[in-house]
C-alpha cells in the first residue's frame, strides 16, 4: 500500500519541488501545507503516514509547536526538513521526538532513507513482532547501522550498514561483546545523540545514535541505530563558517566586520582602548581584470590581494572582504591620523607588487578611504564616511588615499542645496509626468501606462530620477512629490475621458514614506475631487515596501482594493518577500523586474527565474508584467513563456501626456 505523506513548507515553489521528488520516489503527498495551524488541521483529517515538517514557518505556530500539538492528538512520525542546524533549533526540535532530521538541500536517496528509516522506528514502537518479519529485507537497503541486543548486550541482529560502519563483520560481532562492537566517545559538542565511534581498526568516526527498548514476545529487546555524519558536520562547519567568512578569500566578511567594528565602539565607550581607523580598500580598474582575463583570474587576483593585505596588517586588526573587490581594515588600535595612514602606504604598497596570472602578469593599483574614530560615531556612520572618503579618493586619481574631513561633510551641503531646489520645483510645479505604454504581449494592444515623474531644470536639463527620489525619500519630500505626481494622472485621466480617450490604466508609484500616512484617504479624496473612475488607475509598490509593517500595509491595501484600484508589487524577485506573505496582499499584478530581462536572451538562469516568476503569478491568479523590454527576441520570450504584459523602450519610450 502506498505510503501518504503530507507536507508542511512555507516556501511554495519549495514545497512543489519536495512534492515532485516525493510522487516519483512513490509516495503518495495528500497535501501541503504553509502554516502551522494548517498542518494540525490537515494532519488530523487526512491522517497521513508521515510528516515532513519544515522547522521555521511564516506563522504563529512554527514547525516543532505544530509536531507536538499533533503527535498529542495523532500518532504519526515527523521529519524536520530544514536548513537550519544551530544548538537552538535542534533543542526545540527535540522536544517533539521526531524521527529525522534533514538539512536542505539534501538528494532524493538520502530524503528517501530519511522516510524509510522513520516508518521502520515507527513500526517498531507500535508492533514490534510485525516489524521484525520485514527487517532483514529493510535493513540491508538503509544508510543506518542497526543493531539488536537483548538485555546483557548479546547481539542478535547486525545489518550490513553496521558492519561498513563498525568495521565488524556480522560473524564476529555477534561473538563479542556490545561495549567492544560500540566503544563510544563524547562527541567534540555537547549535543544529544552524537557521540565518536571507536571502529575495530581503532580508527573514529561521529555517529548520531539512538537506542529504543521494545517488547518482543515477552522479551525486552534494545533497538540501537546510529549513523556516519562525517558529512553532515562537515556541511554544518561549512555553513558556520559561511555565516561569518567570506567563501572567496577565507577573510571575515560583512557581518564579522560589523560585529568587530561595535566592539571597538563599545570598548572606546567604556574609556578602554585608544583610537581606531576604518578603511576602505577598492581596487582600480577590476573590471576590465574580469573583462580581459575572465572571473577565474578576477577571483584568484582577489585571494590574493585579500592574502597580502592579512599579512601586512597586524594580527589583531581585522580584513574582511566587503564586497566585489572592496576589501575594509579595521586598525584596532591606532594612535593618530599619521598611523592609519602609513598602515593604508603599506597595504598599497603591497597591492601594487605584480601578480602573475598563468603567462600574464598584472599589476595595478588601490584607492583608499580612511575614517578615524569619532565620539559618539555608530558603526553605520564610520562605514558610510569611509566609503565617502574612497569614492572620493576614486574621483581624484588612481591607487590615492583620502582621510574623511570636514571638508567632505561641507560637500554635504550640496545634498541640502538640491533639497532646497526640489522644494522649489513643487512650489512652482515644474516636475512633470511622463507615460510609458504597457502593451498585452498577444494582442500588442494598450492596456495600460505608467506614470513616471521628471524634473526638467531650468540649468542642468533633465534631472534623472535616480538622483531626485532618494534625496525626496531621505528629506520627506516624496509625500508632497508622490500626491503631486497623483493628482497629476488623475487630472491627466479626467481630461482624456473628456475627449473620449479611454479603455487603460493608469499606474502609479507608491513610496514607503507615503505609506507611513494614511494613502487611502489620499487617493479616495484626489478620486472623489477628479471625478474619474477608481477602475483606471493601478498603484505600485515595491517589494520593500510589502515586507515593512506587513499587516498595517496589507490593511491599507485591501482599502485601497475596496475603493475599484488595481495593485501591483513592482520589481518583483528583487527584495526579499515571503511567499506565505504575498498570498496575503490583495494583488492584481506581478511586475518582473528589469534586470532579470535584460540579459534574458543570452542567461539561462534569468530565463528560468522569470519562468518561475510567471509560473507563480499565474498560481496566485495574477497578471505578470516584464519591463525593461527592448528587443525581440526578449518579446519572443517572454510571449513563450506565458507573460501577460510587456513595458519597455521596444514599444516606446516614457512620453509626455501631449505626445
Amino acid at each position: 500500500m502506498t505510503k501518504s505523506l503530507l507536507v508542511v513548507e512555507d516556501e511554495v515553489l519549495v514545497a512543489r519541488d519536495i512534492k515532485s521528488r516525493l510522487t516519483r520516489m512513490g509516495y503518495e503527498v495528500v497535501g501541503t501545507a504553509g502554516k502551522g495551524a494548517e498542518a494540525i488541521e490537515k494532519a488530523l483529517t487526512l491522517r497521513p503516514d508521515l510528516i515532513l515538517m519544515d522547522i521555521h514557518l511564516q506563522d504563529d505556530i512554527d514547525g516543532v509547536d505544530a509536531a507536538i500539538t499533533i503527535r498529542e492528538t495523532y500518532d504519526v512520525p515527523v521529519i524536520f526538513c530544514t536548513a537550519y542546524s544551530n544548538q537552538e533549533t535542534l533543542d526545540r526540535a527535540k522536544v517533539s521526538t521526531p524521527y529525522g532530521y534533514v538539512l536542505k538541500p539534501f538528494d532524493n536517496r538520502e530524503l528517501e532513507i530519511n522516510i524509510e528509516i522513520a516508518f521502520y522506528k515507527h513500526q517498531v514502537e507500535k508492533d514490534l513482532s510485525n516489524a521484525k518479519r520485514r527487517l532483514d529485507a529493510t535493513l540491508t537497503s538503509i544508510s543506518d547501522g542497526v543493531i539488536v541486543t537483548d538485555l546483557e548486550g548479546k547481539i542478535c541482529l547486525f545489518n550490513p550498514m553496521a558492519e561498513k560502519i563498525t568495521g565488524w563483520c556480522k560473524e564476529h560481532a555477534e561473538l563479542a561483546s556490545l561495549s567492544r562492537v560500540m566503544q563510544l566517545q563524547p562527541f567534540d559538542e555537547v549535543v544529544n545523540q552524537r557521540q565518536r565511534l571507536v571502529r575495530k581498526d581503532e580508527g573514529q568516526l561521529p555517529i548520531e545514535i539512538s537506542t529504543n527498548v521494545v517488547q518482543s514476545g515477552g522479551d525486552e529487546l534494545v533497538v540501537i541505530t546510529f549513523r556516519d555524519i562525517t558529512r553532515q558536520i562537515s556541511f554544518e562547519e561549512k555553513i558556520r563558517h559561511t555565516a561569518f567568512f567570506d567563501e572567496l578569500t577565507g577573510l571575515a566578511n560583512r557581518s564579522l566586520f560589523i560585529d568587530r567594528l561595535e566592539r571597538a565602539i563599545t570598548r572606546r565607550e567604556r574609556g578602554a582602548g585608544e583610537h581606531f581607523a576604518v578603511v576602505f580598500v577598492d581596487l582600480d580598474g577590476f573590471s576590465t581584470i574580469n573583462e580581459g582575463f575572465g572571473h577565474h583570474h578576477g577571483d584568484r587576483l582577489l585571494k590574493v590581494v585579500g592574502t597580502r593585505i592579512e599579512q601586512t596588517v597586524r594580527p589583531d586588526d581585522t580584513v574582511s572582504r566587503f564586497g566585489s573587490d572592496i576589501f575594509a581594515v579595521l586598525l584596532d588600535p591606532v594612535d593618530s591620523a599619521a598611523g592609519a595612514i602609513e598602515a593604508c602606504q603599506r597595504i598599497q604598497k603591497v597591492i601594487s607588487t605584480p601578480i602573475d596570472l598563468d603567462e600574464d602578469v598584472v599589476d595595478f593599483s588601490a584607492s583608499c578611504g580612511i575614517v578615524l574614530h569619532r565620539e559618539g560615531s555608530t558603526a553605520s556612520e564610520l562605514m558610510r564616511d569611509a566609503d565617502t572618503a574612497l569614492h572620493r579618493a576614486k574621483a581624484d586619481a588612481k591607487g590615492a588615499h583620502i582621510i574623511f574631513d570636514d571638508e567632505m561633510y561641507k560637500n554635504a551641503l550640496g545634498f541640502i542645496k538640491r533639497k532646497s531646489s526640489m522644494q522649489q520645483a513643487l512650489t512652482d510645479g515644474v516636475f512633470e509626468v511622463y507615460y510609458q505604454p504597457i502593451v498585452d504581449v498577444q494582442t500588442e494592444r494598450l492596456v495600460s501606462m505608467e506614470a513616471l515623474v521628471r524634473w526638467p531644470h531650468p540649468t542642468e536639463g533633465l534631472i534623472s530620477p535616480a538622483e531626485f527620489i532618494p534625496i525626496a525619500e531621505r528629506t520627506g519630500l516624496i509625500l508632497p512629490l508622490g500626491e503631486y505626481v497623483l493628482r497629476t494622472v488623475c487630472e491627466q485621466i479626467s481630461c482624456w475621458n473628456q475627449h473620449d480617450i479611454t479603455g487603460f490604466r493608469v499606474a502609479v508609484n507608491l513610496s514607503a514614506r507615503q505609506f507611513e500616512n494614511n494613502v487611502p484617504d489620499m487617493v479616495g479624496g484626489l478620486i472623489r475631487e477628479t471625478g474619474i473612475s477608481p477602475n483606471s488607475l493601478t498603484l505600485e509598490i515595491t517589494e520593500g515596501i510589502a515586507m515593512k509593517n506587513v499587516d498595517q500595509n496589507i490593511r491599507m491595501l485591501n482599502e485601497l482594493r475596496s475603493l475599484g484600484l488595481s495593485i501591483s508589487i513592482d520589481d518583483f524577485g528583487t527584495g526579499y518577500s515571503s511567499l506565505a506573505y504575498l498570498k496575503r496582499f490583495p494583488l492584481n499584478t506581478l511586475k518582473i523586474d528589469s534586470s532579470f530581462i535584460q540579459d534574458i536572451t543570452q542567461s539561462t538562469d534569468d530565463q528560468e527565474i522569470t519562468r518561475a516568476i510567471i509560473a507563480l503569478g499565474q498560481n496566485l491568479g495574477l497578471k505578470v508584467l516584464a519591463e525593461g523590454v527592448e528587443t525581440e527576441e526578449q518579446v519572443a520570450i517572454l510571449r513563450q513563456s506565458g507573460c501577460d504584459y510587456i513595458q519597455g523602450y521596444y514599444y516606446s519610450r516614457p512620453l509626455p501626456a501631449l505626445q
